[in-house]
């Protein structure tokens, strides 16, 4: 079996339409998407004046936290051995799977040009095999494939879960990690109660704070290495 780190709700998108025609983006858009069959991702530290009547905007534009989160992962000897798999869930209900022998650009920029091609034209490369492909989906969607797996939701410190996860015990083959692609803010699907109700679900926190994904992933990695290599 395979254990499963999800990023949900991740930060990551496309310069929503309502802002496509402001004047600030709608040069770069039209050059983009007609000479580099790309779009424009949403940024918080480029774009910030224009999101501030954005739904939801503490938790949009930031694509650095999925490739810090990435680069934290993907070199891990568990990715290219098939023992852990990563799949991206993003804000506005995108799904992607990351294949176990694709490499990130060590360049953010170079990640930012793929991914703003990859969610504009649904697939990387254009044409020929595909290495990397976006579908439609929701976190419900996408949690019915695990609803015999125990799921871990990586959070801060709460009532719900009150004490330290140590990864003292052997984590289960089939297990499930959840951890927030966003910056701040409540998660939608678990406040909407889209999380089915027959998963064996427990909350957990690794730091009394809250931490940004790239050293939750960092940390779970480590200590996946430990059990398993």
């Amino acid at each position: 079996m395979v254990i499963s780190i999800i990023f949900f709700e991740t930060a990551i998108e496309l310069i929503p339409e309502s802002l496509r025609n402001h004047p600030l983006i709608r040069k770069e858009w039209k050059t983009n998407t007609r000479k580099k069959n790309r779009g424009i991702l949403l940024d918080n530290a480029i774009h910030a004046s224009l999101m501030k009547d954005l739904p939801s905007r503490e938790k949009r534009g930031r694509p650095d936290i999925i490739y810090y989160s990435l680069l934290n992962l993907l070199y891990s000897p568990l990715i290219s051995d098939n023992k852990v798999k990563i799949i991206i869930h993003t804000y506005n209900n995108r799904c992607i799977h990351i294949p176990s022998d694709w490499r990130i650009p060590v360049n953010y920029n170079r990640f930012v040009g793929l991914f703003s091609q990859l969610l504009y034209k649904k697939r990387i490369p254009i044409e020929g095999k595909s290495l990397l492909t976006v579908d439609n989906c929701t976190m419900n969607q996408i949690l019915e494939n695990f609803s015999q797996n125990r799921i871990f939701l990586l959070e801060r410190l709460t009532e719900t879960s009150n004490e330290f996860f140590k990864f003292n015990t052997k984590v289960d083959d089939d297990s499930v990690f959840l951890i927030g692609g966003f910056q701040s803010g409540e998660s939608s699907f678990l406040l909407n109660a889209e999380l089915p109700t027959n998963l064996d679900f427990q909350q957990i926190s690794l730091y009394e704070e809250t931490k940004p994904a790239w050293i939750i992933a960092s940390r779970i990695i480590h200590n996946l290495e430990d059990q398993l290599l």
